[in-house]
This record gives structure tokens, sequence and C-alpha cells, in this order.
């Protein structure tokens, strides 16, 4: 049914059913002790005026009864009146009654009168003169021993039955009242409950890609909705901070594909104007083959981007020297270093062993290696070397180069960032470089620090963790 999918209905009717449970338990309860308790006052009230009539009967004789509602009314101190007073003898016969049974007689059961003989008291409950009574049988006793006289007292129920009734008829008008006004209050509660949820789902509705920076209002209360709302305004937030780099991801890998396809298109153009000497088309395709491979290599950088994000990418962590993979990368980046009269230099070659990728760890330092090599004035000097740090192996990379502005820092591990577009295009870079070292190191449970200063250089440090093979 459509209108159970509503909480709020729900709710109503949990609660609802919770408090009529409650009051149901609550109502046979009180039921119960009042029951309970009647019936325990009218027992004692009986078996208060069967012991005064028992200490007032002479052991010798039972018949005689012309005076025992005096007595009775002298030490109880009045005479009880709704009571039927009834003498016996242990075979049962009748040795005296009060006035008010005229000729009737107390019914008295076997079990009765076998208890009697035995000092037992018996209570019943019979239907006598066409009401309930409560009747006792109880047995005389002088100085502990049971004698031939047996005393019954009974009462009617009427009264007690009455205010049963009454009761039940207060409890059977109270709960479905009370049921009616919880559920009015419910309904009421559950609105004011639901009522932040649904500012919440409204405006939830109303964010869409072009307006991500709307946020829930967040409740005064810091309970259980203001942390809802909390989680919401910080899932949105991630989610616009995502779709910003992805919008800008975008135009930058737009703007990056665009410069070597618009020299491609300008060269072969020219090319193809004239007819030209083999020397010059010779020229005019090398300068296209350096702009394919700047192509090739940023879309390799995409990809290994993308796969990195959508979780792809998977990495093949073996023991190794990291000072032995470190070496080989500075050997390899030397004569890069060569064409810009930069020196590169590695120093500390102690042991420094690590559970990583080889193909990506060498790919991170040469990434950091050769962007050191980028940066670095002529005739400048690249040092690398590697440190044991506590539960960590650093692998430094420091250049002498023209540092990186403070403000910058923060941002040079985003995708397409560059602190110098121009020199950066120059050398051949896709800006992804940092951004996959990045992801590599992170990837290796690891981080990448960076300190800089204007004019002095920078030095990176690669954080990895230290590899220990069981003993």
């Amino acid at each position: 049914m459509k209108f159970l999918r509503s909480i709020r209905v729900r709710l109503t009717l949990w609660y609802i059913f919770i408090l009529g449970c409650t009051l149901a338990l609550f109502s046979s309860l009180v039921y119960y002790q009042m029951s309970r308790s009647l019936y325990k006052s009218v027992d004692h009230k009986i078996l208060t005026i069967s012991e005064v009539i028992a200490s007032s009967l002479s052991p010798k004789s039972n018949s005689v009864f012309a005076d025992i509602q005096k007595k009775l009314a002298k030490q109880v101190g009045r005479q009880p009146t709704a009571k039927f007073v009834q003498l016996l003898d242990r075979s049962g016969n009748i040795g005296g009654k009060s006035l008010n049974l005229k000729n009737k007689r107390l019914p008295v059961s076997y079990e009765a009168l076998q208890n009697a003989a035995k000092g037992i008291i018996t209570y019943e409950t019979r239907e006598v003169f066409g009401e309930p009574l409560r009747i006792i049988t109880y047995p005389v006793k002088r100085k502990g021993s049971v004698i031939n006289s047996i005393v019954q007292v009974a009462t009617s129920l009427s009264g007690v039955q009455e205010t049963l009734r009454k009761l039940v008829l207060i409890l059977v008008s109270i709960v479905p009242l009370a049921l009616i006004i919880a559920s009015i209050g419910g309904i009421f509660l559950a609105h004011k409950v639901l009522k932040p949820i649904n500012e919440i789902n409204r405006i939830t509705r109303e964010i869409t890609s072009k307006n991500l920076q709307l946020r829930v209002p967040e409740p005064a209360t810091h309970d259980e909705l203001g942390q809802l709302v909390e989680t919401i305004n910080g899932m949105i937030e991630r989610l616009e901070k995502s779709f910003r780099q992805i919008q800008q991801f975008t135009a930058d890998a737009s703007h990056e594909l665009k410069t070597p396809l618009t020299i491609l298109k300008g060269e072969a153009e020219l090319a193809l104007r004239k007819p030209r000497e083999p020397e010059e088309y010779r020229e005019y395709l090398q300068s296209s083959l350096e702009e394919i491979n700047r192509l090739t290599r940023l879309v390799q950088d995409l990809l290994v981007l993308s796969r990195a994000d959508t979780g792809r990418l998977t990495l093949h962590k073996e023991p190794l020297d990291l000072s032995l993979l470190v070496d080989t990368c500075c050997d390899q980046c030397r004569f890069l270093g060569e064409n810009q009269n930069v020196q590169v230099s590695f120093s500390n070659r102690e042991e420094a062993w690590v559970l990583g990728d080889k193909y990506r760890l060498k790919q991170m330092l040469f990434n950091l290696v050769e962007n050191a090599i980028k940066y670095s004035d002529n005739g400048g000097q690249v040092e690398v070397f590697t440190r044991q740090n506590g539960k960590f192996v650093t692998v430094s990379i420091k250049d002498e180069g023209v540092g990186i502005d403070e403000k910058d820092i923060p941002y040079i591990f985003d995708r397409f960032y560059r602190v110098d577009k121009s020199r950066s295009r120059e050398a051949g870079g896709t800006g992804l470089g940092l951004s996959i070292s990045k992801w590599i190191a992170e990837a290796h449970g690891g981080k990448i620090t960076v300190e800089s200063s204007l004019g002095v250089g920078s030095c990176f440090t690669i954080w990895l963790p230290k590899y220990q093979p069981d003993a």
C-alpha cells in the first residue's frame, strides 16, 4: 500500500503499536493487582470474623448462638453487615447460624470438612442465593488441638466484582482515548522530526552540475540529523571539487592536445603549399615526429592516470634495493644533463630495501630527476641521495634551479599544472609527470614532500616504507 511507504506513517503506526502494547500490559497489571488486593481484603475480613467467633465459643458446646452477634459486635467494634455466619460440627451438622441466613444454609464441601478435621483453613467461592459468596471454613482450636467445632463465615463478592467491572470499563475507555491522543501526537512529532529531512531532500534535488556550490543548511543541534547534513555537505563538496578537477582536466587535456595537433596541421599545410627540396621535407617530417612523440607521451601519461583513477592499474611488487634503482636512473639521466650542462650525482649508496613495482618506481624516479634537470640553471648540479629514516627509506632529488614559489607548491602535483608554462612546453613536458609520481608513491604506501626557495632550488623527497624480510 502506498501510504505505508511514508516514514511518517510507519513511525506513527509503530509508535501506536508499542504504546498500545504497553497500555494493555499496564492495564492487565492494574486489574490483576486490584483484583488480588480486593480478594485479599475480603479474605482478611472473614478470617478476622472467624477468629473472633471461634474465640468466643464455649469448648463444651457450639449450639448456643443467641448472643454470638452481640459478642462479635463488641470485639470487632461494630456489628458486621452482609456477613453470613454458620457453626458446624465435624459431620457438617449445623449448630447455629446468623439471623440473616433465616431458613437457608451455607454450603460446605467434603474437601472443606476434611481440611477442617486436619486444622486447615479453607477458602471457597460459591454461587449461593443467586450471588457469588466468598466462604471461609475455619476449624476451632483449643490449646493447639482441633475441637468438634467449625466456623463458616461468608460474604458477598458483588461489591468486589462491581468494582472490578467499573475498573475494566475505565481502562477500556482510557486506553483507546490514550491511543487516539498518542496517534495525533505521534503524527505531529513525526512531522516535526522529518521536516528537516524534507528540507534536505528539497535542497539536494535542486543541486545539479551547474550549482554544486549549494549546501544544505546545518541545524543548530549536533544530533544525528546534524551529522547527516554534515556528511551530505561533505559529499557535495567532494563532488564539487572532483567536478572542477574533471572540468579543468578536460580543458587542460584539450589544450595540450590542441597545441601539437595545430603544429602538425600547420607544418603539413606549409609542406604541401608548394613543391620543396627533399631537405626541407625532411625538416618538416623531423618537426612533425617530435610533436608525434610528444602526443604519444601525453596519451600514455593520460592512460596511466585514467587506469590509476579507476583502480585498473596494478602493481607487481617485489623486494628490491632502491639504491641500485636510483643509481640506474641517474646513469640514464646523465646524458639529459649534459645537454643543459647540468651534472647529475648520486651519493650515499647504502642498501635501501623496499617492496615495490620496479617499473613504476623507476618511472617515478626518472620523472623527478628529469624534472630537476629541466629546471636547473646552466652549469648547475642535481644531487640524488638515499637515507634510512626510521620505518621509511627516503630518496631526495635536490637541484640548484629557479625554485618554486611557496604559493605554487600545493598545486604542483595537480594535473597539467605548470609554474612556468612556456618553459615546460619548450622542454617537452606534459604536465602530468608529478601527478603520476605522486600516485606511484602513494600506491606504495609512501608520499612525496617538497622544499623549495625561489632562486635557490628545490628538493623533492620520496618517502617509501622500509622492507624488512622475515628472519
